[in-house]
């Protein structure tokens, strides 16, 4: 029945800019969330749940195995709207792992010690 649906019908209408910025900001969700540590993906995939229209309220997450809240966290992101994709990537930007910065190159290599043979 059209009547149970848990959300409401036809409220946003979301513009051209807004459903490109929205398939944008999924997809680097889905990457960067492949690289998170599996405590922060937990987190992740509370706060996806927090933000979907539904009028019921959240679940909590319960335990899983890294490919299934991988797979849980893709799902939810195609039920959430704008602005909680748009939170996810602010999570996600904020718990991304840092890159170490490169060791300097030297110039070129240590000069070598040549010994002759004897014959």
């Amino acid at each position: 029945m059209v009547s149970d649906l848990p959300f409401p019908r036809g409220t946003i209408r979301l513009s051209g800019s807004e459903i490109r910025r929205l398939r944008e900001l999924r997809d680097q969700v889905k990457i960067a969330s492949v690289q998170l540590p599996m405590s922060v993906q937990r987190q992740l995939l509370a706060l996806l749940e927090k933000s979907r229209p539904w009028k019921i309220p959240p679940r909590p997450v319960p335990e899983m195995t890294r490919g299934e809240l991988i797979r849980a966290i893709r799902w939810r992101l195609g039920t959430v709207p704008l602005d909680g994709v748009t939170t996810a990537a602010q999570f996600v930007a904020h718990h991304r792992p840092r890159r170490r910065a490169a060791a300097p190159v030297p110039a070129s290599p240590p000069p070598r010690s040549f010994r002759r043979r004897r014959s």
